[in-house]
């Protein structure tokens, strides 16, 4: 869970949040799930799934406490747009599920908002930075293993996080850490996944 959210954990019990991760997968026009999607300008849209207790709670003030708590971290980095949120809907499928979804800036501003380990650029730069230490990948294709070194070395960008749930990579994903799955839609489940994972995109 996330300590930021003091005031949108006492209305909305949210899950485990979610890194998306795929080739040319698109983002389902409903999300019921927590996700995350990168385009290739590299905003983040992160899609946070919890509980709603309509008899004590609207929409409307669900969205204005997520709405404050957005203001008063763009105002503590100096940014007017680090993040913003996005949308704020009760799911129609009788779940009692209500879905959050913000934008940010980069991965950076989401990781920081969401207190949670998110990174993606190219591959070469993350290992410069030690980001792709002691990870192996696999391909999606064969299941062949793409070593620590050869992944120093690798042409595209990875995407590196702790986060579980779907992925939706800005490219083609070619490798994955061991424990994700690929989705039928071609996002990257990381649900099963244990620690830091790593996903390669051209």
């Amino acid at each position: 869970m996330m300590g930021k959210y003091g005031k949108l954990m006492a209305v909305i019990c949210l899950c485990t949040l979610l890194l998306a991760g795929c080739g040319v997968a698109k983002v389902p026009d409903t999300v019921d799930k927590p996700s995350v999607a990168v385009n290739k300008e590299g905003e983040v849209t992160v899609w946070q799934v919890g509980l709603f207790d309509k008899a004590e709670y609207v929409l409307s003030e669900l969205q204005a406490m997520a709405t404050e708590e957005a203001g008063r971290f763009n105002s503590s980095v100096g940014k007017s747009a680090a993040v913003a949120v996005e949308n704020v809907e009760a799911l129609e499928d009788g779940s009692g599920k209500v879905v959050v979804a913000y934008r940010f800036d980069g991965w950076e501003s989401a990781s920081d908002f969401l207190e949670e380990n998110l990174f993606f650029g190219g591959a070469a730069d993350a290992a410069l930075k030690g980001r792709t230490a002691g990870m192996a990948v696999k391909s999606v294709k064969d299941g062949s293993e793409l070593s620590e070194d050869m992944l120093r070395t690798a042409e595209g960008s990875v995407l590196i996080t702790d986060m579980k749930g779907n992925i939706y990579c800005p490219g083609k994903v070619t490798h994955i850490s061991e424990g994700l799955t690929v989705n039928p839609d071609g996002s990257i489940d990381t649900s099963a996944a244990e620690g830091t994972v790593c996903i390669l995109y051209q």
